[in-house]
C-alpha cells in the first residue's frame, strides 16, 4: 500500500470516529517509515506517525520495540503487550506519537486492521531501560565458560563473580532451584545453564527481544557463591548451575545496565 493511500485510509478512519460527535479533523497521521520518524526526515504537525505493520519484536506490559533492518525504537501504550496480539498475522496500521521525554518514543493512540480499530492510549509509569555508551566492563571477568560442567568443583573459578556472558542462548523455562517449579529465564550454553533471579520488567523486555530474534545474549552477569550440596543431581541431570543476577545488556548497539535503588 503506498504512502498517499495508506494516509488516505488512516483519515477516513479518523473522520469516522469524530464524525458522531461533530469533531473535526486539523491533523492526521503522517505513513512515514520508522527511519524518517525517528531521525526526523518527514515533519507531522503534533508529531503524529502512522506506521504500516511495523515489526513489533518483543513487548512486556506497557512496553515493546519496534525493529526496521538495524534501527529500533520503543513504543509505549496501555496493555500494549495484548494489543499486539490482536494484529498477529495481519496487515495493520499503527498511529502513534513521537514523544520526546524522559526519553524518544513512540506512544501509540490505536491501531487499525482491517475493518477493526483497536483502541490502545498512553499508558502510566513506564519505566525505559537506561540506555548509555562507553560503559566500563572492565569490572566484568572474561572467563571461559565452554571449560566448566555442572560438578561444584568445575564452578570454582565464577564463585563470587561478576563476568561476561556472549554466546548463550536466551530461553523462558521451568526450573526447580530448591523449591517449586516455576518459570525463569535461562542463559543457554552447550556445557551448562543459568537462570535469571528476579530482572526488570524493562530488562525482561529485552531478555524478549533476544529470544524472539533468536540472537546470542550479550551482557554481564553476577554469579553466587558454592550452589548447595542437595542440588547436585538436579545440576547434573538439566545442567542448570544456579541463579545470576543481571548487570547490564548488551542489544541494538547500546548497553543498559541494571541500576538497583
Amino acid at each position: 500500500m503506498s504512502k498517499f493511500f495508506s494516509t488516505l485510509a488512516v483519515m477516513t478512519l479518523i473522520a469516522g470516529l469524530f464524525a458522531g460527535c461533530g469533531g473535526k479533523i486539523e491533523e492526521t497521521y503522517v505513513m512515514v517509515s520508522l527511519r524518517e520518524a525517528g531521525h526526523g526526515q518527514v515533519k507531522s504537525p503534533g508529531f503524529m506517525y502512522g506506521f504500516d505493520t511495523p515489526k513489533f519484536v518483543a513487548a512486556k506490559g506497557d512496553l515493546a520495540l519496534v525493529r526496521e533492518g538495524n534501527l529500533i525504537e520503543f513504543f509505549t501504550g496501555m496493555d500494549i503487550e495484548e494489543r499486539i496480539k490482536q494484529v498477529e498475522g495481519r496487515k495493520f496500521i499503527v498511529c502513534a506519537r513521537k514523544i520526546y521525554s524522559p526519553q524518544v518514543h513512540f506512544t501509540v493512540d490505536f491501531m487499525v486492521a482491517g475493518a477493526d480499530t483497536i483502541m490502545v492510549g498512553e499508558p502510566y509509569g513506564v519505566k525505559f531501560p537506561v540506555m548509555i555508551r562507553g560503559f566500563d566492563e572492565g569490572d566484568f571477568a572474561e572467563i571461559d565458560l565452554s571449560t566448566l560442567g555442572p560438578e561444584t568443583r568445575q564452578l570454582g573459578d565464577i564463585f563470587n563473580t561478576k563476568f561476561k556472558i556472549e554466546k548463550a542462548t536466551v530461553g523462558y523455562d521451568e526450573v526447580a532451584w530448591l523449591g517449586e517449579p516455576r518459570m525463569a529465564w535461562t542463559l543457554n550454553l552447550d556445557n551448562i545453564r543459568f537462570f535469571i533471579e528476579d530482572p526488570a520488567p524493562e530488562l525482561e523486555l529485552m531478555l524478549k527481544a533476544f529470544m524472539n530474534e533468536q540472537l546470542y545474549f550479550d551482557g554481564g552477569v553476577e554469579y553466587g557463591g558454592r550452589p548447595p550440596a542437595g542440588t547436585r543431581d538436579y545440576r547434573n541431570r538439566t545442567r542448570i548451575v544456579g541463579p545470576v543476577t543481571l548487570e547490564y545488556v548488551r542489544y541494538g548497539g547500546s548497553v543498559m545496565p541494571v541500576i538497583r535503588r
